[in-house]
């Protein structure tokens, strides 16, 4: 398989998340890196995107300038039989939430906390649904984007005034595409700005 590992950033790669991706297992698949500088996230997305297509790779590791994967977590995420797979972390100066929604639409408040993940990981669950989650981990087939509208990503200001961000307004056009998301409880990655490293 052909792989494309991007990193959407505005400002540097962490050093301890570049390490990460120097030392995780790619196995025997044709690895490809780059990184979008200078656009704002959901821009910076769907430029990936764009080179994922243009490339003609398989997949697309997003991988988020914070967020730390482990050793395993490539060949985790490429076991799963699923256009859009997962890894997770904890929130940003939350401790127990995480990135992985049970529900989606305009409220996708009732997540995943880190013990009902390591839970589900300690009974041998690999792979749960999911509404949606943070994209700072998330194995996507390139063929996905031939199979919801452009653009993929995008922040959404409903009337109310709520707020759906990038990763959730993907989500919900992965759900109108009759698209699957699945997670991986085995594939907890570090983010560098929450409360704790290790989710």
């Amino acid at each position: 398989m052909r792989i494309l590992i991007a990193v959407p950033t505005f400002e540097t790669i962490r050093p301890e998340v570049f390490k990460a991706l120097w030392d995780m297992d790619a196995g025997d698949h044709d690895v490809f890196f780059d990184y979008v500088r200078g656009y704002t996230v959901d821009h910076a997305r769907n430029n990936i995107a764009k080179k994922a297509m243009q490339m003609g790779v398989d997949y697309v590791l997003m991988v988020d300038n914070d967020v730390v994967l482990p050793p395993d977590a490539l060949a985790n995420l490429m076991e799963h039989d699923a256009p859009v797979a997962l890894g997770y972390y904890v929130h940003t100066g939350k401790s127990e939430l995480t990135c992985l929604c049970k529900t989606g639409h305009v409220n996708f408040d009732d997540q995943y906390t880190c013990d009902e993940l390591h839970a589900l990981r300690d009974s041998g669950v690999a792979e749960i649904t999911v509404k949606g989650g943070g994209l700072g981990c998330a194995l996507i087939e390139t063929c996905v984007f031939e199979q919801i509208s452009w653009p993929f990503f995008r922040w959404y200001v409903y009337g109310s005034g709520a707020i759906l961000s990038e990763d959730l307004y993907f989500a919900v056009k992965c759900e109108n595409a009759g698209i699957r998301i699945v997670a991986d409880p085995r594939v907890a990655c570090g983010h560098v700005k929450a409360s704790r490293i290790d989710a």
